[in-house]
């Protein structure tokens, strides 16, 4: 796969120029010198453990594994965080708890301290950055629209005068309803509670598209009853920055987070759990080259 060769020429001279070795290094300057502080890291200290909440049905970002424990590309990155977190904290014992929730829930367990880290699909977005914190960018992707096979529907436009799923409370919806608002879409929009219900709707002749961020989507809708019999149209209309989600009032647990993410971003980990994830997907490319590249600051 191209990508993952030329990740992997880039992290590797990235690596070269800042004689960090092929691993997720740890600094050696102020952070040994400062312990670390804060109202979030005080609770994981006091609790011996942190706490990481996940939606289970936003594959491949996050999804229960064959063993029935939580795996995806965002919870594997979570994982390494966690893991590192028992250094940069100085602790001799961290267990990892998982707490599970859906679309609404998951801004709820945040706010409320009942979970430390939301590691599934969550767009960072500015309105959100008001309440919640959020990592550096972890994923950049598309939103679109699903349409059944069986349809002549082939761009945005034809979506005019149709009937639009879009699940409740999402980015996707926020944007549509604007749009819509805006005249710049006129199409009737259906919120529902997930893509299941999506699914059904469109497999039914209820509605005529669905939309929602392309790669969630597309595997939601394989899982369903809908099964294969569906498209994806190839325009995106938004993009869709995802990161890890925390509380927004300490900084340092924060930058523990990302010195984490941006250290792995410049080894050869972040190329083989992109391998592993969307590999055979073949995308999204030279975008989420450029972003682990800008993202891999020197210490």
């Amino acid at each position: 796969m191209r990508f993952c060769h030329s990740l992997l020429a880039a992290v590797f001279f990235a690596t070269a120029l800042l004689a960090t070795p092929p691993a997720i290094a740890q600094s050696t300057d102020v952070t040994e010198r400062t312990p670390l502080n804060g109202p979030v890291i005080q609770r994981i200290r006091e609790r011996q453990a942190l706490t990481i909440a996940y939606h289970p049905n936003m594959a491949p970002f996050s999804l229960l594994g064959d063993d029935g424990q939580p795996t995806g590309y965002t919870v594997d990155l979570c994982k390494i965080i966690a893991s590192q977190l028992v250094t940069q904290l100085d602790l001799k014992l961290m267990d990892v708890r998982w707490v599970k929730t859906n679309t609404r829930s998951r801004f709820d367990v945040i706010a409320s301290g009942d979970a430390d880290l939301e590691c599934s699909a969550t767009s960072n977005t500015l309105e959100r950055q008001r309440q919640f914190g959020f990592s550096l960018t972890t994923f950049i992707q598309g939103a679109t629209f699903a349409v059944r096979s069986d349809t002549d529907l082939e761009k945005l436009d034809h979506l005019t005068a149709k009937k639009i799923a879009v699940v409740r409370n999402s980015t996707t919806s926020k944007l549509l309803k604007q749009a819509v608002a805006a005249n710049q879409l006129q199409a009737t929009l259906v919120e529902v509670k997930s893509f299941e219900a999506a699914a059904n709707l469109l497999a039914s002749k209820d509605v005529d598209a669905v939309a929602g961020d392309r790669l969630v989507m597309f595997d939601q809708l394989v899982r369903s009853k809908l099964g294969t019999r569906f498209r994806l149209l190839p325009q995106d209309f938004a993009p869709e920055y995802y990161a890890v989600m925390m509380a927004p009032n300490d900084p340092d647990f924060r930058w523990a987070v990302n010195a984490t993410l941006s250290r792995t971003f410049r080894t050869p980990v972040i190329g083989e759990l992109f391998q592993r994830w969307f590999g055979s997907l073949n995308q999204p490319g030279q975008l989420m080259e450029a972003l682990y590249f800008t993202q891999a600051y020197p210490e």
